[in-house]
């Protein structure tokens, strides 16, 4: 949060960061388990990790200490894991981490045992998947349940803030709050919880809130990746908000492994998947699943952001062969605007 007085000097209060959300589990207050926050302050590599949640937190340390050598166990309660990515990214994700890790999904955590916080020990969890309870066992508990706003503790409501329904700060398009002269911007304001954003919204502060001016904070092109194995990648609409907005929309999907560099990579589940809105032939969405999608995804935000989305701005870019970058543009090349797209919304 900042209070800005472009006349005066701008003072940035100190906040507290916004603590991950502790689930209501039987069992787990007596429990130790670790976050995101504390996760790499364990003194040695555990032989067996339960993770509660199918998230990109849990995903990400999943796949960190399971190429370490840890014995991984994803407990989710969804079918999909990483749900809040492009629908059928998603379904792919979870077939491809099914492979290197036991994933127990939709699954109702009962309980959890084990040592006291702070004690080292085996951990029970205790679950309900397709009509069955099991027990899990483990050496380390991860909990990743997403992280709530701390305006409870910072008691903005006293101060006169308006909060969301989640307890974010209520702020305008220029991220002023309702307090008059104070501006927010990062995890508390909960538009876009990625450092990046953060930044994104920081430049915004400065104009707004020093500068004097009147910029809006535009999200429509803000980007963001999971650094799990495989990577994930995505920017703009996904295909289940066009379905659910019923916009008529094109899809041009290309594999990794059907490009040179793909098959040198031998990633044989990597593709790149691009949306477009017919009306306006413009890029609206893309997604990406496979080796540095977190690079790749890149090209596709430059697009949307500085070319509009035209699709010439990378169907008539030259690009090095072999380089991965050519599944973009193929991806791209694939997409039928006349044609009748199985995908498209009738």
């Amino acid at each position: 949060m900042w209070s800005g007085r472009p006349t005066s000097t701008t003072s940035l209060p100190a906040i507290a960061k916004c603590p991950p959300t502790i689930p209501p589990i039987p069992g787990l207050d007596k429990t130790a388990f670790y976050s995101s926050d504390t996760i790499f302050r364990l003194p040695k590599l555990p032989g067996r990790i339960i993770f509660i949640g199918g998230g990109y937190i849990s995903c990400e340390m999943a796949s960190f200490f399971g190429s370490l050598g840890s014995e991984i166990t994803v407990i989710d309660r969804g079918e999909l894991l990483v749900s809040n990515e492009d629908d059928e990214i998603a379904a792919k994700f979870t077939e491809v981490f099914s492979r290197q890790y036991r994933v127990v999904k939709q699954a109702a955590v009962k309980q959890v045992a084990g040592p006291p916080p702070g004690k080292e020990g085996e951990v029970t969890v205790t679950v309900e998947a397709s009509g069955q309870t099991q027990e899990i066992k483990g050496d380390v508990l991860f909990v990743a349940a997403g992280r709530v706003p701390n305006t409870d503790n910072l008691e903005c409501t006293k101060a006169g803030f308006e909060l969301t329904e989640k307890g974010y700060l209520v702020v305008n398009e220029y991220l002023e709050t309702s307090v008059p002269g104070v501006w927010s911007l990062g995890d508390i304001v909960g538009k876009a919880p990625f450092k990046h954003g953060a930044n994104w919204e920081a430049k915004h502060v400065v104009m707004n809130a020093v500068e004097g001016k009147k910029v809006a904070v535009n999200y429509r092109v803000m980007p963001h990746a999971i650094y799990s194995s495989p990577q994930v990648a995505g920017v703009g609409m996904r295909e289940q908000d066009l379905k659910e907005k019923k916009i008529e929309y094109a899809v041009g999907k290309y594999p990794y492994i059907k490009t040179g560099m793909g098959k040198a990579l031998q990633d044989e589940d990597g593709f790149v998947k691009i949306l477009v809105d017919k009306s306006t032939q413009k890029i609206i969405g893309a997604h990406i699943l496979g080796t540095d999608a977190s690079v790749l995804i890149h090209e596709i935000v430059v697009a949307m952001a500085a070319a509009g989305g035209d699709l010439d701005a990378i169907k008539n870019s030259i690009h090095i062969h072999p380089s991965l970058s050519e599944v973009v543009q193929r991806a791209v090349n694939a997409i039928d605007l006349e044609g009748t797209n199985p995908q498209s919304v009738v």
